[in-house]
């Protein structure tokens, strides 16, 4: 209904075209006639430099429970980082290395980086997906459950990966509300219990928009860090967390920050006059 087409079981073979792309050949020997092509295949750390300079190199850079590469005065944090062989491409991981690092830099080994949650949020309009945690049962392996609920009226599909009565991994489609509340469940590794019954729902009633999209991730707008922020929530991360703002890929924490620190500002600035009178 979108336009997609989508072709399963199919590798491209071939570009077409001399000057400019005209096409491409499937190894299925089917023609698709195009004039712009887009690849996606995520990031490529850049490590040429790093590799030169005799630090341990495989994808990534590969770092310990610190963040420390093969020499251990030298951190690496985000993107380039390969850790117990996982490369994590996400905001959110990047900020819990580095996390990591500072609290390392200060001594304090007690904490120390054990992975990131894999997830990824396709932002279209009119169009929510999300991936949490596994996505699908690890080799049929027996002891994982897979919990799936179609709307197809409301176009909504919902995957849930279950381990032990813990939720391991999650797809959603059609509504992404329950992002924020799954992700908690899967990295807090929260058991189920009663919570089980509420998978097999069709998700939660998402709060709406309110004034300018602030996060696209979890559709929170401008209005809704305010009235947080009016109900005497003052606190960036905490506000980020009571909203859902900045939770998914984190990019728009930064502005997040400053709608906070302005409204305070501004409450500040209309307590301070009526202080003044009162003395």
């Amino acid at each position: 209904s979108k336009g997609i087409e989508i072709f399963y079981n199919d590798e491209v073979d071939r570009f077409l075209g001399d000057q400019n792309i005209t096409g491409i050949r499937l190894k299925s020997g089917l023609l698709i006639d195009c004039e712009t092509l887009v690849i996606a295949i995520g990031t490529v750390p850049n490590i040429e430099m790093i590799k030169e300079a005799g630090i341990d190199c495989k994808r990534g850079v590969v770092v310990d429970e610190y963040l420390r590469t093969s020499e251990k005065d030298i951190f690496a944090v985000g993107e380039i980082a390969e850790f117990d062989g996982e490369l994590y491409g996400i905001t959110a991981a990047a900020e819990q290395q580095a996390a990591i690092v500072a609290r390392f830099l200060r001594g304090d080994i007690a904490k120390y980086y054990s992975g990131s949650l894999l997830m990824n949020i396709l932002k279209m309009h009119s169009l929510a997906v999300c991936c949490l945690g596994l996505a699908e049962i690890p080799n049929d392996d027996p002891t994982y459950e897979e919990i799936i609920f179609i709307d197809r009226a409301k176009r909504y599909y919902k995957k849930c990966i279950v381990h032990n009565d813990k939720l391991v991994g999650a797809i959603l489609i059609g509504d992404k509300s329950e992002f924020l509340e799954f992700r908690n469940l899967i990295e807090n590794k929260m058991e189920l219990s009663e919570k089980r019954l509420q998978l097999l729902r069709s998700g939660n009633t998402a709060e709406p928009i309110i004034g300018k999209t602030v996060c696209s991730c979890n559709n929170v707008g401008e209005g809704n860090l305010i009235n947080k922020i009016k109900d005497g929530c003052t606190d960036h991360l905490q506000l980020c967390q009571l909203t859902g703002a900045g939770m998914g890929c984190g990019s728009c924490r930064p502005e997040v920050k400053a709608i906070l620190d302005s409204f305070v500002n501004v409450m500040k600035s209309d307590v301070e006059p009526a202080l003044v009178e009162a003395s």
